[in-house]
């Protein structure tokens, strides 16, 4: 069936007139439409299960609800919704854990867009179960995934490339986000500004086509009405411009509170000695506690954010509700719960917002509307702190009220907001800070994404400029003049690194002819330094290159421990990433002309040079791309790896089926992979003939 809809793929982009871009905005209709019918149904799997777990309470009116319920129902609800969690993260999905939206990002950067269907199916399970049961979460983040796994099971059925994949992917995503909210603008943007970031014109036209797709589709089922129906009255004064700056810079200070809070809750949780699976009912067990006396943190907590809106809350309960929600959410999130972190932030700035409106309004009651107003450009504010999206967050407030008066002091709100977050948390987001502690940094574009495929034994310089701790300062100078190095290793007399002395510390101490002939090479060594494993990736070794001014650094034995074994120069890094990222260049052009002509088994490239396809020898198989060395033994680059598809279950194999992907070190090679290679035609030769 695949084969069949490639094979359709091919002929139409073969046709005259006929192009990809055209497919694409046929496909980002069709992604628009099913990412609204994901949205729809996953909100009808949430209210079903409101209903299981809580015998009523569904449609929205969850608080209302909670309140009739005795106190131990309220404390017990939430652990069973973890004891049914559970079995599905022991036996079926780990991944379900967390709030969704960095795990798109990550598959974007590092992945070329590729989810998987499961990834879809096991989050929105989870999710549904969490937010069911009550836990502190929002539903916008598991949506978010489930319409970017839509559009990224359509590019891979199809056989897009990287590029086309990201986009059917921001499709997906800003369909998601389009339907849950009822805002087509805020959706599109969010997209292109937080999932993406990038604003080409090939990327928005079809997202802003999905978003406005999926929204048709919500409006049918739900409903053409904002998310919360609040029109906020006109400001009292221009003074008040000065009190929603205040909010701003406090919506800000909370920004950095709530995502500090969130991931040190992790890392609390993770150090818990108790099985992951199990975690998730004492997270559930601490929320149903809070909700005793606080059932305002249960599920999304909209039933919450309209009484602040509307001036229902005290100035206490809004303070209270402002901690306790952080609190409610990062336990729900670090014990192993699945949800969004949209609505607990969207929470947490109306209570804010509430709160100083409350109080300003105290103080200077002739001069402030009603806290309300506050309540929703804290909405905004907080969003765009926690985001570090402004533009998109202004839209997005804009949709969910459809009243444009509150528009200026929004504004206000948000860029001062994402100034001082953006401070505080060293320019990382709530997602991005996720994706930082894996290791991956989006910010520096695709250079640490690329090198995070490389390891140091790839570019380890194994002739190490080694001295004793006792040998004299001029006979080194002599050594550095005669066979100059970024860096001298001294070693102990067990032959063990002590000590490191830069080149430049040399150069500064010829000038000085008397402390040559007095000092030896401890006397000026460096004593702190950082030592690399031949195992390590490079964007690890890019970080401590620029905490050390140093040009090289040692590496080390693993079994021996300090035994030095090369040097990495920070030359051979810059190479390597340059390498790689022709390399990748290079893999993309060639990846599109396989999927557009499958049958081609050669190109012919220039000054001798060509691409061609083989099979695996047999003695490849079972090898890495790094222990087959296969550039440096044949002269020749594997650029690209078909093989054969799987159904996520190793070992199993779905006939008829191929993915094609850049290899990197770790990649295995196995029977009936077709490597796909680049060499000038005498080494291809060669390579041919083993």
């Amino acid at each position: 069936m695949q084969k069949k809809i490639s094979g359709m793929l091919s002929s139409l982009l073969a046709h005259p007139g006929w192009s990809h871009t055209n497919m694409i905005m046929i496909l980002a209709v069709g992604i628009g439409v099913l990412g609204g019918y994901g949205a729809v149904g996953f909100r009808k799997l949430i209210d079903l299960l409101k209903l299981l777990f809580f015998q009523g309470g569904a449609g929205g009116d969850l608080l209302s609800y909670a309140w009739t319920l005795p106190w131990w129902q309220r404390m017990l609800i939430p652990a069973a919704g973890g004891l049914v969690l559970a079995p599905l993260i022991k036996y079926f999905a780990k991944e379900t854990k967390g709030h969704g939206v960095p795990e798109v990002m990550e598959a974007i950067a590092l992945k070329g867009g590729k989810l998987t269907p499961r990834t879809m199916l096991t989050r929105s399970l989870a999710s549904a179960i969490t937010l069911g049961s009550g836990g502190s979460v929002g539903r916008e983040g598991p949506i978010i995934q489930i319409g970017s796994a839509l559009g990224s099971s359509v590019g891979q059925l199809l056989h897009f490339n990287e590029d086309r994949m990201k986009t059917l992917v921001g499709c997906g995503a800003a369909a998601g986000m389009a339907a849950t909210f009822n805002a087509p603008l805020g959706g599109a943007l969010f997209a292109i500004e937080v999932i993406l970031g990038d604003f080409g014109l090939a990327q928005v036209t079809p997202i802003i086509i999905s978003s406005v797709a999926a929204t048709a589709v919500s409006r049918h089922y739900l409903g053409d009405f904002p998310s919360f129906e609040f029109h906020p009255p006109p400001m009292s004064s221009p003074y008040e411009y000065l009190f929603y700056a205040v909010l701003g810079l406090a919506a800000g200070v909370l920004a950095w509170f709530f995502v500090s809070t969130l991931y040190r809750s992790e890392d609390v949780f993770e150090k818990i000695p108790l099985p992951e699976w199990i975690k998730p009912v004492f997270g559930g067990l601490a929320v149903g506690i809070i909700a005793i006396w606080l059932p305002y943190v249960f599920s999304s907590g909209y039933g919450s954010i309209n009484l602040a809106l509307n001036g229902q809350l005290t100035l206490a309960m809004l303070a209270t509700l402002i901690f306790v929600k952080v609190i409610a959410t990062s336990i729900t999130i670090a014990s192993g719960g699945s949800g969004g972190v949209f609505a607990p932030a969207l929470f947490m700035g109306a209570m804010l917002g509430g709160a100083v409106g409350a109080l300003f309004n105290m103080a200077f009651p002739e001069l402030t509307a009603p806290y309300g107003s506050y309540a929703l450009a804290g909405m905004g504010a907080m969003i765009a702190g926690t985001m570090q999206a402004p533009i998109t967050v202004i839209l997005i407030i804009f949709e969910l009220t459809g009243d444009y008066m509150i528009i200026l002091p929004v504004m206000a709100g948000c860029i001062l907001s994402t100034m001082v977050s953006h401070r505080l948390l060293g320019g990382e987001s709530i997602y991005t800070r996720k994706l930082v502690r894996l290791g991956i940094n989006l910010f520096r574009g695709r250079d640490l994404n690329v090198l995070r495929g490389l390891k140091v034994g790839d570019v380890m310089n194994r002739d190490v400029s080694a001295i004793g701790e006792g040998e004299p300062l001029s006979l080194l100078v002599r050594r550095a003049i005669a066979h100059p190095h970024g860096t001298y290793v001294q070693l102990d007399e067990n032959g063990k690194i002590s000590g490191l002395i830069p080149l430049r510390k040399i150069l500064e101490l010829m000038r000085d002819e008397d402390l040559l002939n007095i000092l030896v090479a401890q006397d000026v060594a460096q004593l702190e330094f950082p030592v690399l494993n031949p195992e390590e990736s490079l964007d690890e070794v890019v970080r401590k290159f620029d905490g050390h001014p140093l040009e090289e650094m040692p590496v080390t034995d693993p079994a021996n421990p300090g035994v030095p074994i090369g040097v990495v120069r920070d030359y051979d890094v810059m190479q390597a990433y340059r390498s790689a990222v022709i390399h990748q260049d290079m893999s993309e052009v060639v990846a599109h002309n396989l999927v557009r002509d499958p049958e081609r088994k050669t190109v012919e490239l220039v000054d001798g040079y060509r691409m061609i396809e083989v099979k695996a020898p047999w003695d490849f198989r079972g090898k890495t791309i790094r222990e087959l060395d296969i550039s440096h033994r044949y002269g020749v680059q594997v650029i690209l790896i078909r093989k054969k598809g799987n159904n996520g279950e190793k070992g199993k194999k779905t006939n008829g089926t191929e993915i094609h992907f850049v290899p990197r070190g770790d990649d295995v090679i196995e029977e009936d992979d077709v490597l796909v290679l680049v060499g000038d035609n005498k080494h291809l030769r060669r390579f041919m003939d083993i």
